[in-house]
């Protein structure tokens, strides 16, 4: 039987026509937190385990790649047991419910780890916190980004759900900038960083328990992920569409990696600001991402969410390319370029989840299961195994051309660091707009895709 028109968060949701705004703004407040958590780690935890923990650049690049490559690895686990759970809970929210524990205490022991640990005792202790919270976030943002997939399957409602997530995760991304700018200024950053991740994990788990409370998940979905796991994953790769954004996401994420980790080494090292002043720059970037979401879905709807995403990853490479020019006091020059990568990140939030909606639509039309899981665990899979490897790369790249911490830079060093933060990632950006101008599932595609689902659920009921 088809779900009825939802009235309040936790109830059902239609799979066509306008959501109701309280079960989006649900759906979104659950991943704030978790915003500000990762947003910490990915722009300051490498720098503040070089110059704070000390711990050597090489070891940490193996650290943080080993991290990412185990979160890569869990993705497609975790997705395929969540695509297969049955529970009372839903396939989806058992695992976010089990993931916030196990996410709070791992952040903790990132940001606050003892300060008697050895050397090899204080790097094992990282790593093993980094692996742990990982899954941990795995357990959350897999299953999180399906129940966004799952709400509806309208072609635009979709990118208005991604758009107000996305709209709504600015407010973790402001909690980030306020915990980075503590550690940032504090006079004794260790002493500093444990009341600060006990206060941010409280918070996250809190948001996190009470979003996910607020809403239930399609019953007709249940039961209907497919059940051998190889052929699960072996359909995401013979899918097309799938195969060719998997191919852009990994040489994409390759390239842009290195720029969350790098930013604060170029705002002390090549702009020569305080750490802090990073902040500023932040602030040019986050409010057009995420203050402009709910004008990209319009957007979107006008010219297509393809054309729209592939415009914004053509300036984005430029801007990317950009980052080279900088150097000692170039500061408006910096804040210009980040009010044009934050408009287009803001565009790549609302409309790549969209899209990858569209395209496990047209899987379902070829296998008549529902793998959302799957799908988005292989995409992120490819994601962090790049980003993993690029941050490998990153940390040797450092060392290898002499890095010191805490004192003046040499030129090759300079060099280095503009390099990996400009060209890299601007050409990882050009190649990634070539492979997207041959995506081909638009939305009168889409259009036959739900015709002939519905038809088929329409049979389905008859025969019932």
């Amino acid at each position: 039987m088809a779900a009825t028109q939802a009235s309040s968060p936790g109830e059902v949701t239609p799979p066509h026509g306008s959501l109701p705004l309280p079960r989006i703004l649900a759906y979104g407040i659950a991943g704030v937190g978790l915003t500000a958590m990762a947003f910490l780690n990915a722009l300051y935890l490498f720098k503040y385990s070089t110059d704070v923990l000390l711990i050597a650049p090489g070891v940490m690049g193996l650290l943080y790649g080993a991290s990412r490559i185990w979160d890569a690895i869990s993705d497609p686990l975790v997705g395929r047991w969540s695509d297969r759970t049955n529970s009372r809970f839903g396939r989806r929210r058992s695992w976010i419910f089990a993931s916030i524990p196990a996410t709070a205490i791992t952040f903790i022991m990132l940001w606050s780890p003892p300060e008697s640990l050895s050397t090899f005792a204080l790097a094992l202790w990282v790593g093993v916190a980094m692996l742990v919270f990982s899954t941990a976030q795995t357990m959350f943002h897999v299953p999180h980004y399906a129940l966004g997939v799952e709400m509806t399957s309208d072609h635009h409602e979709r990118t208005r759900v991604f758009g107000l997530r996305q709209l709504m995760g600015g407010g973790g991304l402001l909690l980030g900038l306020a915990s980075f700018y503590g550690l940032a200024r504090a006079e004794d950053p260790r002493s500093f960083a444990l009341p600060l991740a006990v206060g941010v994990a409280l918070i996250a788990s809190i948001l996190t328990g009470f979003g996910v409370s607020a809403i239930r998940e399609r019953p007709e979905y249940q039961g209907r992920g497919g059940g051998d796991l190889k052929r699960a994953f072996w359909d995401v790769f013979q899918n097309p569409h799938a195969r060719l954004l998997l191919i852009m996401y990994g040489i994409e994420s390759f390239g842009a990696a290195t720029t969350g980790i790098l930013s604060v080494y170029v705002t002390q090292y090549v702009v020569k600001a305080p750490q802090a002043f990073y902040l500023v720059v932040l602030m040019f970037y986050i409010v057009p991402s995420f203050v402009l979401a709910p004008l990209w879905t319009r957007v979107s709807k006008k010219v297509g969410k393809r054309r729209l995403w592939l415009w914004s990853m053509a300036i984005a490479s430029a801007a990317y390319v950009a980052h080279s020019f900088l150097w000692e006091g170039r500061i408006v020059f910096w804040c210009t370029i980040s009010v044009i990568q934050g408009m287009t990140a803001g565009v790549g939030s609302v409309v790549a989840p969209s899209i990858k909606g569209d395209v496990i639509d047209w899987d379902e039309a070829q296998t008549g299961e529902r793998k959302e899981g799957s799908y988005l665990a292989v995409w992120t899979f490819v994601q962090k195994s790049a980003a993993g490897l690029c941050a490998i790369l990153l940390g040797f790249a450092l060392q290898f051309v002499g890095f010191e911490p805490n004192a003046e830079q040499s030129q090759a060093t300079m060099f280095m660091i503009l390099f990996l933060y400009g060209v890299f990632p601007g050409v990882s950006y050009a190649i990634g707009c070539v492979l997207l101008s041959r995506f081909q599932l638009n939305e009168t595609e889409h259009a036959a895709v739900r015709a002939e689902l519905e038809a088929r659920k329409s049979r389905s009921d008859e025969s019932a």
